[in-house]
């Protein structure tokens, strides 16, 4: 009896913490409408977090209190991650940030830079006395092995029931979803029902949405099936500049982007509007490259790559090819992240160089002076972009996803760059990319006939950007020019391109389309 009551007392007090640490995450401007009535969705999703995971761990470790203090932990975890994720992208943890988790553990230079120097010794001390606590406290031996085995695996198949019905088409879910109706903005769902709550809400849609929408763009599956239409006479390079902004128009700092501010005053140039803050690129990515704002995929729209990566999709790599064109794409790194070796096909690209392919194929791409760190420098890439365009013997769309600027801008960056500060080491990237862009014009002045589009993904994520959140807007740049400017771009000296009106990024392939 009086273990019971224990019992009941430990799940009650580990589900208040846990409805304590979700209502804190949940954001409380006044126009998120942060205390509705769907709050009490979160409340009873911690509630049944809790009374669901505290057996499962419980059977697992045959310890009481190690359990306890397994679930405190998960409990700080999660409020922690929550609340990191926010002070660098501005966005509250969704449920399809567990997809990205592989990809961080397979790539922890871009996740874990960004995380405080606190948090490893924390982590290291939180395992140690997690092992402490399973020497030091007696199992409970109540159960067999075999029968907490067994106990263990009854939990889970009643979880995979569960995932199993969550994804199939149902009524009930529809009327509730009905009652709680979604924007799919993380933040402002997560001050309407707890971020708890929002993902909850967000999974049961998932399910709902998951065939519909499958069946809604499976009619793009055909793309290459559409008859060549063009004669294109001249290339095309798309270059998606890794975390690019003109820092000087946010911070008043020098230009470090001469030409790339030339090209504005004399090209099209404007502001590219974003919804999301610091990170994303698959959503810039593909928005851009298919024409679809993320939203419109619902709860897909969060990392939408996971739809890409199951059926082709209309794309402007498709649109280019119907025009005559042979789709290429270029990306310094490991062509899985993301999964781009697989969306990449299914969006029209005949073929992907990654950085396996850079180095064996041109080998002084892999030399030193081709690389700034750990990465392929912009301007060496742009300079290779523009020696395959050359050799090309078919009119080509080549895609360009650049990578030296990706962050954490710390001391190890590249050699000098522990004398530096945050904000100078991100400027020799952006002296890097304005580089590549000159030898592009240089390439346009000696004949080559190339049109190019350049645009910057989202905002870097500087410090001293992440604390101006209200201040500085998450609008990136872009710029289109051809090689009939040069005239005008040899002439100006006028390096102050006025702002034009914010396109969003799924307006901005449709721009050599309009024009030709």
């Amino acid at each position: 009896m009086q273990s019971s009551i224990s019992y009941a007392l430990v799940l009650i007090a580990l589900s208040g913490c846990l409805i304590v640490a979700n209502r804190e995450a949940t954001p409380r401007t006044s126009s998120l409408n942060s205390f509705g009535k769907g709050l009490w969705i979160g409340d009873v999703l911690c509630a049944g977090l809790v009374l669901s995971i505290f057996p499962l761990i419980l059977l697992l470790t045959d310890r009481f209190l190690t359990t306890i203090a397994i679930g405190l932990a998960l409990i700080l975890l999660l409020w922690a991650g929550n609340r990191l994720k926010v002070a660098i992208l501005s966005e509250v943890l969704v449920f399809s940030d567990i997809f990205l988790a592989g990809h961080a553990l397979r790539y922890p230079r871009l996740y874990f830079g960004y995380a405080p120097k606190w948090v490893w010794p924390l982590l290291i001390i939180g395992c140690a006395g997690l092992g402490w606590c399973l020497t030091l406290e007696k199992p409970i031996d109540v159960y067999t092995l075999g029968e907490r085995m067994s106990g263990v695996l009854a939990i889970l198949l009643i979880y995979g029931l569960i995932a199993l019905l969550l994804r199939r088409p149902s009524v009930g879910i529809i009327r509730f979803l009905g009652r709680h109706p979604l924007s799919f903005d993380a933040q402002v769902d997560a001050g309407r029902y707890t971020p708890l709550g929002a993902a909850l809400l967000h999974v049961l849609h998932h399910g709902q949405c998951r065939y519909r929408l499958r069946l809604r763009f499976r009619k793009h599956s055909d793309g290459s099936t559409e008859s060549n239409s063009g004669n294109p006479t001249e290339h095309r390079l798309l270059i998606q500049a890794e975390s690019f902004v003109p820092l000087h128009r946010l911070l008043d700092r020098p230009s470090q982007t001469p030409m790339i501010d030339r090209l504005m005053s004399v090209g099209k140039s404007g502001r590219l509007s974003l919804d999301w803050r610091g990170a994303y690129t698959m959503r810039s990515e593909f928005a851009v490259l298919t024409g679809l704002a993320p939203r419109e995929l619902e709860t897909y729209g969060f990392d939408p790559y996971r739809l890409a990566t199951m059926i082709p999709m209309d794309s402007l790599a498709w649109k280019m090819k119907a025009k005559g064109y042979r789709t290429v794409v270029c990306h310094p790194n490991d062509a899985r992240f993301f999964d781009r070796d697989k969306v990449m096909k299914n969006l029209g690209f005949d073929e992907f160089i990654d950085l396996t392919d850079l180095k064996n194929r041109w080998p002084e791409m892999g030399a030193k002076d081709a690389l700034c760190g750990h990465y392929v420098s912009d301007s060496a890439l742009l300079q290779w972009a523009v020696d395959y365009l050359h050799e090309s013997e078919v009119p080509t769309f080549l895609f360009i996803i650049t990578m030296e600027a990706h962050g954490p801008w710390d001391a190890s960056k590249f050699d000098g760059a522990a004398s530096m500060t945050e904000v100078e080491r991100y400027e020799v990237h952006l002296g890097h990319l304005d580089e590549g862009v000159a030898k592009i014009v240089k390439a346009q002045e000696e004949g080559e006939l190339l049109s190019v589009l350049i645009y910057g993904d989202h905002l870097p994520g500087l410090e001293v950007l992440r604390k101006s959140t209200h201040e500085i807007p998450s609008d990136t740049a872009w710029v289109m020019w051809d090689y009939t400017v040069l005239d005008e771009l040899e002439s100006t000296k006028n390096q102050n391109a006025a702002e034009e009106t914010g396109l969003k990024p799924e307006m901005l392939g449709g721009l050599w389309f309009d024009e030709k």
